[in-house]
């Protein structure tokens, strides 16, 4: 067995990789490599995720892909509300990929939204590393980029709304079902997809 690193040596990459299932050949303090159809990934994984896998454990991550410079890398996170978590906070200036990755390991995006809107700084207590000040820009950064999200989703939802009504359902069952939505729909036409198969469940 060969263990492999690619530099910035003028490989191109074609494909963001967002999902990886394999088994864990290999775990470090902060990240493993994953063994996926023979080749093996270094997927960064937080501290709290790492305490919950080990060697030899078959596991799903979903992963984002970090070009920087010349730098590549790939964060894991076992739920899709965790990898949205992380793509707010990685965008801010001054908070990075490790940083975001902590923050999306300990709580999820309610707790997240609660804790900006109410200024709650206990949430962040136990983050190794991140001082108050960084906490200061995430609550004050991320309020802002909560509110576009909610006013996306609401414009999304009113879509949903609309063509489901024009289908003839009743607004009460599109309202109630909305709410049973999974986090990772992102668009109006997935969300339209999920609901009709819901209802000809019923």
């Amino acid at each position: 067995m060969v263990y492999c690193h690619l530099g910035g040596s003028g490989i191109q990459l074609k494909t963001m990789i967002g999902f990886l299932k394999g088994k864990i050949l290999k775990k470090d303090k902060d990240w493993v490599i994953l063994l996926v159809d023979k080749i093996g990934f270094k997927v960064n994984l937080s501290e709290k995720d790492l305490e919950r896998i080990k060697e030899g454990e078959e596991v799903s991550l979903y992963c984002h892909t970090y070009l920087h410079q010349e730098r590549l890398e790939l964060y894991g996170f076992f739920s899709f509300e965790q990898l949205k978590i992380f793509q707010i906070l990685e965008k801010i200036s001054g908070i990075g990929p490790k940083i975001a990755q902590k923050v999306a390991s300990i709580c999820t995006f309610e707790e997240l939204k609660k804790a900006i809107q109410e200024e709650d700084y206990s949430l962040f207590k136990d983050l190794k590393g991140v001082g108050k000040k960084k906490i200061q820009k995430i609550i004050l950064e991320v309020s802002g980029e909560l509110k576009k999200i909610e006013e996306k989703t609401a414009q999304e939802d009113k879509e949903v709304m609309e063509a489901l009504l024009s289908l003839g359902f009743k607004r009460n069952e599109i309202k109630e079902a909305l709410k049973k939505l999974p986090n990772n729909l992102q668009t109006t036409e997935e969300k339209i997809k999920f609901l009709l198969k819901h209802f000809s469940k019923k």
